[in-house]
């Protein structure tokens, strides 16, 4: 089974083709910082900020019990292509480290693993007020 694990602003509107989604609009936004407001979870300092809270942990590993158990579940339907979908605000920063995060490890046990960002261009856009 082809896992992709796809990041997503909700101001740009819901992923519709997602399969599961996640909020992660619970965590520390760093757009609030603004060393880290032009970066993005690509980037390493983005994704340690976001990491560096204890709820960060707690809520990746719930998201990643709750996979380990449906994604055998999936399979055994025959699904072909599962879309795991990650929500915050402007699909730049939280949800990008939590795709990034858990693609990572996930890739130990599913070859077949992507990652994309739906609106990380777009919101790029924004903040260049292009």
């Amino acid at each position: 089974m082809q896992i992709e694990f796809t990041a997503f602003g909700f101001k740009y509107g819901i992923l519709t083709e997602a399969d599961i989604v996640f909020d992660v609009r619970c965590l520390e936004n760093p757009f609030y910082i603004s060393a880290l407001r032009d970066k993005t979870g690509e980037d390493k300092e983005v994704r340690d900020y976001i990491m560096s809270f204890p709820e960060t942990d707690e809520v990746l590993k719930r998201i990643s019990d709750y996979l380990e158990y449906t994604i055998p579940l999936y399979e055994k339907k025959g699904k072909e292509r599962l879309i795991v979908a990650f929500g915050c605000t402007g699909g730049q920063h939280r949800s990008v480290t939590c795709a990034y995060v858990l693609r990572e490890y996930f890739a130990a046990r599913y070859p077949h693993i992507r990652m994309a960002m739906r609106d990380m261009d777009r919101n790029q856009k924004d903040i260049a007020g292009k």
